[in-house]
């Protein structure tokens, strides 16, 4: 995907109708490096309160998970752009009680990552004027082609 690909996904992402809302589950020693990298990302953007029901959750000790999952729900119209389609999960997640307002997902850490960087924060409220705020000069037409969508 070239820059000028992802601030059009960004700027598509951005648009507060497709309410897209970014979930991390972790094993516990995973958390102190996430953390760390969450921080870096974001700009220390404080990080939401872990719990079951947030977008930051820490297994319990001895659960059967080993990784850093990383995933972005959000709702898409019939002009999502094809570089943000060929990124995306099979939609087996939408029988998942309280899911029902999204019809995609991204997910894998080189997905998600370079959205953090861009201004997205865990959780589903995003701030596109902060996003907006981080695009490069050379790439807000993009981003605002992808707005537009």
């Amino acid at each position: 995907m070239t820059q000028q690909e992802f601030y059009i996904n960004v700027g598509y992402l951005a648009n507060p109708a497709r309410r897209t809302n970014i979930q991390v589950e972790m094993p516990h020693r995973r958390q102190a490096t996430f953390i760390t990298e969450y921080a870096n990302l974001t700009g220390n953007f404080p990080l939401p309160n872990n719990s079951t029901t947030a977008p930051y959750y820490v297994w319990a000790p001895g659960a059967d998970k080993y990784g850093l999952e990383t995933r972005a729900y959000f709702a898409s119209n019939a002009n999502i752009p094809q570089t943000l389609i060929d990124t995306l999960e099979p939609r087996g997640f939408q029988n998942r009680p309280g899911y029902d307002a999204y019809d995609r997902r991204i997910s894998r850490k080189k997905n998600i990552f370079p959205l953090l960087e861009a201004g997205f924060v865990l959780g589903p409220i995003q701030d596109v004027n902060r996003i907006r705020g981080l695009v490069p000069a050379n790439y807000i037409n993009d981003f605002n082609t992808g707005f537009a969508l």
